[in-house]
């Protein structure tokens, strides 16, 4: 059963400390906040940084003989120290994960009981060494507090204390489930295993010895329907049920997982989905909302239907692990997922073991989720240098403890935990020894240095780097925020805007100089156009170069779960910026492209544009038409192409050459295209001269 509160909290001091797990301690002018919840939400504690103490009471008796009773986090956001009725159960660590506490002996003494949890979220003041598995989900806010349910769960004599459910293959002939199960039991028994899916009823005989057992077992599916990603096909989903039964076949626990049935693949990042070759479109998400306990099944369905609208196919959850209803609402959608741990920056040696702990629990808690297809150590784990469009090659072929150490240990603890999915290090970090292909890369042309049209040139010099771009793009400011300082335009409260919209106040700084522009709205719409430039010339870059060597990208970022100056393509109340309609275009299923013209040419020079045709579609293209009109001083030329178009390819179709002469001013380029299942416009200005 939920406990259902109210649950009271008072800020932790050290004199408190001692009495608040106490019976007799009066609380009744603690104020009463809510559980599930952040404390922040509390407008007596918006600007606190904890440590919280909770209570709350709560009846229950005790359990029958033979039967235990535990007591149940679903998600303590981050240190937990527990007492029930005053006597110590002990620590929590992790917020993502559940946290089990035996009470089976403190529920025997009476039927009123007192729970009391000191909870602790510590600021991250040292990116180069924290303490905290926290990643992404703090900056400004802090996200403290118990922030999903807390239950008391009866079970028998062996509970099942993790559960994980794996699909290591499948195909329309059979699918491979692989479980693992965390038993324990006062003595020594026999039990049976009893899992039933898709009227497949399995039993799994095994004795027990006294304390902690890890089991596993496979359990085959015949002829499974397939789940796929929404560009590729249906997504049916089912409940797998697993109950442990003892000798006296008396049902002692049971679980529920609801299941996919789908192979993962990848091989120097061109994945596959049952076999499929798929090229990844993605998209970044921080915490969809700030405070992540309000993230409900509605709202991340609506959040993944701004990504699923513009043609995205993946979401990469950056640096955190998301709220349970957001990977329920992938797997009904068909959203795949890349899943970060919850690491960025640097950290601690003291935080190894812990790591690796959690990467199994994250394993436990998303193993089922066929969505899942990608899991990922570490986010961006080196220092950025916001002067540069890419990391130095040779500083990241240097080993040190964070990228050599931790992420590797983790990578370790997810592959044996995992090895039906693929498994990465670390993202931001360029090819290096040993594995030069456990990487992706994070390459800012146009935004930290260079031109967008530069990113083209840097992966024809260095291809491994272009396998796949998992951020790219650059900030924007979104429409109506109000950036200037009290002084007035030009001047920019920079602090601010650093300090509570995370944004990139150097970089943005030495692009738009706000002193070259009228008003604070022409600067801020100047950011949002260059943002949209950036995005479509890249996204075009990349899917020009599909699967040679690219298999795929995340764009930085899909939306804001707080106010920020951000990469998103739509800020925190869901408002779209012009990027969004842009990346929508460049993402359609079927494209005509050309290499993009240089930002100015120079008279008597010649125009050289290869023209591609960029189609995802499972069927070949027939009785296509391109046509490319080039505009140059008043007079167009056209170019005309006729053929056919193979399916999940890039079909070069021809090449716009032209001698420039004297002319100067605007030059445009327009394509067409025309199909009997597709069509496809773009276009391309620039100028011939200064």
């Amino acid at each position: 059963m939920d406990l259902p509160g109210p649950w009271v909290a008072h800020p932790a001091d050290d004199a408190l400390r001692r009495t608040f797990p106490d019976d007799d301690l009066d609380d009744r002018s603690w104020p009463e906040v809510a559980v599930p919840g952040h404390w922040r939400d509390h407008p007596d504690y918006a600007e606190h940084d904890g440590p919280m103490l909770y209570r709350t009471r709560f009846e229950a008796p005790a359990p029958p003989e033979g039967r235990r009773s535990w007591l149940e986090f679903d998600g303590l956001f981050y240190l937990g120290d527990v007492w029930l009725d005053g006597s110590y159960l002990g620590p929590t660590e992790g917020y993502f994960s559940t946290h089990a506490l035996d009470v089976t002996a403190a529920l025997g003494h009476r039927t009123g009981h007192l729970l009391a949890v000191e909870v602790a979220c510590p600021p991250v003041t040292d990116r180069a060494n924290q303490r905290t598995l926290t990643g992404t989900t703090q900056g400004a806010w802090n996200p403290g507090g118990i922030w999903r349910p807390v239950r008391l769960r009866e079970t028998g004599p062996v509970p099942l204390r993790q559960v994980q459910v794996v699909c290591t293959d499948a195909t329309p002939a059979v699918a491979t489930l692989a479980l693992r199960a965390v038993v324990d039991t006062v003595r020594p028994r026999p039990v049976v295993f009893h899992t039933t899916v898709l009227g497949v009823d399995h039993r799994h005989r095994q004795p027990l010895a006294a304390g902690e057992n890890r089991i596993e077992w496979m359990v085959r599916v015949p002829h499974p329907p397939l789940w796929w990603p929404h560009d590729l096909g249906g997504q049916p989903l089912f409940d797998l049920t697993l109950t442990v039964t003892t000798e006296d076949s008396e049902v002692s626990d049971r679980a529920l997982r609801r299941v996919g049935f789908r192979s993962v693949r990848m091989h120097e990042h061109t994945w596959r989905i049952n076999g499929e070759r798929l090229f990844l479109k993605g998209a970044i998400v921080p915490p969809l909302r700030r405070d992540m306990a309000s993230i409900t099944s509605r709202s991340a369905t609506a959040d993944l239907a701004l990504a699923r609208d513009i043609g995205l196919n993946l979401i990469r959850v950056a640096g955190h692990v998301s709220a349970p209803p957001f990977y329920d609402a992938a797997d009904e959608t068909g959203m795949l997922v890349w899943q970060d741990m919850p690491l960025r920056g640097g950290y601690h040696r003291g935080v190894r073991s812990q790591a690796m702990t959690q990467a199994r629990r994250l394993v436990e808690l998303l193993g089922h989720h066929p969505s899942v297809v990608v899991w990922c150590g570490h986010d961006a784990p080196d220092p950025v240098d916001r002067t540069r469009p890419a990391p130095r090659l040779l500083k990241q072929q240097k080993p040190n403890w964070t990228r050599t150490v931790l992420d590797r240990s983790v990578r370790r603890t997810l592959d044996r935990a995992d090895p039906s999915r693929p498994v990465i290090s670390h993202s931001g970090v360029l090819p290096n020894l040993p594995r030069l292909d456990d990487a992706d890369s994070h390459l800012w042309f146009g935004w930290h240095g260079g031109h967008a049209a530069d990113l083209e040139s840097y992966i024809a010099r260095l291809p491994r780097a272009g396998r796949f771009v998992s951020a790219f793009g650059a900030q924007s400011v979104p429409d109506g925020l109000d950036v200037a300082a009290p002084g007035g335009w030009p001047t920019v409260d920079w602090e601010r805007l650093a300090r509570e919209l995370d944004a990139d106040t150097d970089v943005l700084a030495r692009r738009f100089p706000p002193g070259h522009y009228a008003d604070a709205d022409a600067w801020s719409a100047a950011t949002r156009r260059h943002q949209a430039h950036v995005l479509r010339i890249q996204i075009e870059t990349l899917r020009r170069r599909k699967y040679r060597p690219t298999g795929g990208f995340a764009i930085d970022r899909l939306l804001d779960g707080a106010p920020a100056i951000s990469g998103s393509l739509l800020d925190h109340q869901r408002t779209p910026k012009v990027a969004y309609r842009v990346v929508a275009a460049a993402c359609a299923e079927t494209i005509v492209v050309a290499s993009p013209p240089p930002l100015t040419l120079v008279p008597r020079s010649v125009l050289r544009c290869e023209v591609c045709v960029i189609h995802d579609g499972r069927r070949a293209l027939e009785d296509v038409r391109v046509t490319a009109d080039l505009t140059i001083a008043g007079e167009t030329l056209t170019w005309t192409w006729e053929g056919r178009v193979e399916a999940d390819a890039v079909t070069s179709v021809g090449l716009v050459e032209w001698p420039l002469g004297s002319a100067r001013g605007e030059l445009r380029l327009d394509l067409g295209l025309v199909a009997t299942d597709a069509t496809s416009e773009n276009g391309y200005t620039t100028r011939i001269g200064a």
